[in-house]
């Protein structure tokens, strides 16, 4: 057993992150779970929100959309539909977006489906406006 987790995090359009790291913390469906190494193997649903890699003292933030994690004994393998460092993060548009999907909620006429679209919007936004107060 190893001392580290080699971390690959994926998205549609880029491997985001690859690396060495002491530990992970995640958005998992159900709350947040810490991954280090030796960690049992598992695949975990996740939510929209702030993912963590921490490594030699130093703390990595993101900001990840839906996904799943594959988890190993010593690799971790993230895949999310986005994932965005905080100084990637553009305020104004993740405040508008939650915005929009809170009041897409509110509304009378919305469709069960648009409410839990806008349920995930609001995940989205929240985990963005958080994650970009970690510049």
């Amino acid at each position: 057993m190893t001392d580290k987790l080699h971390v690959e995090i994926v998205t549609p359009y880029e491997l985001f992150y690859e690396g060495e790291v002491d530990s992970v913390i995640l958005p998992a469906l159900d709350g947040e779970i810490g991954i280090m190494p030796g960690h049992s193997p598992i695949v975990i649903a996740l939510n929209p929100g702030e993912l963590r890699l921490s490594n030699d003292n130093e703390t990595i933030y993101a900001s990840v959309a839906d996904g799943f994690a594959q988890i190993e004994i010593d690799n971790v393998i993230i895949v999310v539909g986005s994932a965005e460092l905080p100084e990637q993060i553009d305020l104004k548009r993740a405040e508008e977006a939650l915005d929009r999907a809170v009041k897409r909620l509110a509304d009378p006429t919305t469709t069960a489906r648009e409410r839990i679209r806008s349920g995930r919007g609001i995940l989205r936004a929240k985990a963005r406006i958080k994650v970009h107060s970690k510049k």
